[in-house]
C-alpha cells in the first residue's frame, strides 16, 4: 500500500508542476539551441511535443528570451527540407500505386484469358487482388500519414513565438 501513496504524491507534484503549462504550448530549453540557433536536435523534440496538438488548433512555442532571434530562421529551413523530403515522398507514392494498379488490372485481364486453367485463373486473380490492395495502401494510408506530416510541420512553423519572459508575465496576470 505504501507504494501507491507514493505513486499519488509523485503524480500529484507533476500534475502541479504542469499546471502553468497552458495547453498546445510548447516550451524549448536552452539545451535546444548551440550557438544562438535552435539545433537538429531541438527542432525533433518541437516536432515530438507537438505530434499530439490538434492540426485546427494554434501551437505556442515559448523560447528562452536570449534565444528568440535563432528561431524562425533555423525552423523554417528544417521544415523546408523535410517538406521536401515528404512531397518527393508523396509523388513517389502516387506513381508507385499506379503502377500496382495497372499491373493488377493486368493480372485480372490474364485471370480472364486463363479462365479455362482453373489453378492458374486463382492464382493470376489473387495476385491481381494483392496488387491493387498494395496500391490502395499505398495511395490512401501512406498518402494520408504523409499529408498529416505536411500540415503538422506547417503548424508548427506557423507556431506563435513567445519568450520565456512574457510566458512569467501572462501566468502572474491570472
Amino acid at each position: 500500500m505504501g507504494k501507491f501513496k507514493e505513486y499519488r504524491e509523485i503524480e500529484k507534484s507533476l500534475q502541479q508542476r504542469f499546471k502553468v503549462k497552458r495547453e498546445n504550448e510548447v516550451e524549448l530549453l536552452k539545451e535546444d539551441f548551440k550557438y544562438g540557433k535552435l539545433t537538429a536536435s531541438g527542432y525533433n523534440r518541437l516536432k515530438d511535443e507537438c505530434e499530439y496538438i490538434k492540426l485546427r488548433d494554434e501551437i505556442n512555442i515559448v523560447v528562452p528570451e536570449q534565444f528568440i532571434d535563432g528561431v524562425k530562421a533555423p525552423l523554417e529551413q528544417m521544415a523546408a527540407v523535410e517538406l521536401s523530403k515528404i512531397r518527393k515522398d508523396r509523388t513517389l507514392g502516387r506513381i508507385i500505386a499506379l503502377i500496382c494498379l495497372l499491373i493488377g488490372a493486368v493480372l485480372f485481364g490474364l485471370g480472364q484469358v486463363f479462365s479455362h486453367a482453373y489453378l492458374v485463373s486463382e492464382i493470376t486473380l489473387v495476385a491481381a487482388w494483392v496488387f491493387v490492395w498494395a496500391a490502395v495502401d499505398r495511395y490512401f494510408f501512406e498518402g494520408s500519414k504523409l499529408r498529416v506530416r505536411r500540415l503538422s510541420l506547417i503548424q508548427i512553423v506557423a507556431a506563435k513565438l513567445k519568450t520565456d519572459k512574457d510566458k512569467k508575465a501572462e501566468n502572474e496576470e491570472e
